[in-house]
Formats: C-alpha cells, structure tokens, sequence
C-alpha cells in the first residue's frame, strides 16, 4: 500500500470517526445517507487540497 492510499484511509477513517461521534452527542440518532453525503464531500475537499497543494509547489519551482 503506498503512502498516499494510506493518507487517503486514514482521513477518510478518522473524518468518519469524528462525524459519528460529534451526530451521535448532539443529535442522538445515526443516519447512513447523511454520513455517506459527509464522505463524499470530505473526500472531495481532501482531493481538492493535494491539487491545490501539488500545483502550488509547481510553480514555486519554476
């Protein structure tokens, strides 16, 4: 497994952690559909960052 597919599990288990835990204190229930929305989206932006990130060290190197 390389490092970014690790990257990519750990944020997607530790967003999914957080999100569980933070619905379940203030709400009380759990819904599938809601959290699935959440992953999407987290993962979009995660995506979104390391574009940013890899095109921002681009162009300081040239």
């Amino acid at each position: 497994m390389n490092v970014r597919r690790q990257l990519y599990l750990a944020a997607m288990i530790g967003g999914s952690i957080s999100y569980i835990f933070n619905v379940l204190a203030f709400t009380g229930e759990f819904n599938v559909i809601r959290w699935s929305v959440f992953m999407i989206l987290f993962l979009l932006v995660f995506v979104g960052f390391e574009k940013l990130i890899a095109w921002t060290e681009q162009s300081a190197s040239e």
